[in-house]
């Protein structure tokens, strides 16, 4: 097994471990945040991307050789569609994919029941492709397009001005549950 498979798997394991240890092996806390009633999925999403777009965007820069930057072509349609069945699914569920694998991992029903589904759509769409492919594939194909591409500008100081936006979004929603903490304990 190479070294970089090893650190992935390690990555995963501890990621995992964080996840289960902060409550998500139960569904609840992802329909929470679907219902703009807890904030904690979207801020532990969040964080996420943010270390993972600097360390990416900070390796990319420094260390090219290893930074394995894969980008997928942008299939509009294909993402609006795939994105209201994955939030649909997510809403039913009570779990998003990672999620999944946490309450799988720890052994909770609902866990097992959501990597099935996430599984079946997985295979339905494997054997739908052939014909989504002219639907949602083909039209409005837009490439392989990089929001520093489409800026002109340096890949590192995008990813920081994002990261900078999200920690933004951070903020505010920490606020808000202050409020709303706040608020319950007066009222």
């Amino acid at each position: 097994m190479e070294t970089t498979h090893i650190l992935g798997l390690l990555t995963g394991i501890l990621f995992g471990f964080a996840l289960h240890r902060a409550g998500f092996s139960r569904c609840g806390i992802v329909i929470r945040g679907l219902a703009f009633r807890d904030f904690t999925m979207l801020k532990v999403m969040l964080t996420a991307i943010t270390v993972g777009l600097l360390g990416a965007a900070t390796l990319a820069t420094f260390a090219p050789d290893y930074a394995h930057l894969k980008v997928k072509p942008l299939y509009v349609w294909g993402v609006l569609v795939g994105g209201l069945i994955f939030g649909v699914g997510m809403a039913v569920a009570g779990f998003c994919p990672g999620t999944a694998l946490v309450g799988l991992g720890s052994g909770t029903r609902d866990g097992l029941l959501a990597v099935l589904g996430g599984l079946t759509g997985a295979f339905a769409f494997i054997l739908a492709y052939p014909w989504l492919e002219p639907v949602l594939i083909k039209p409005l194909d837009l490439g392989k397009l990089t929001l520093h591409e489409v800026l002109g500008l340096p890949y590192l100081l995008t990813a920081v001005v994002v990261a900078a936006a999200l920690v933004g979004v951070l903020v505010w929603l920490n606020r808000l549950e202050a409020k709303a903490s706040q608020k319950q304990l007066r009222g």
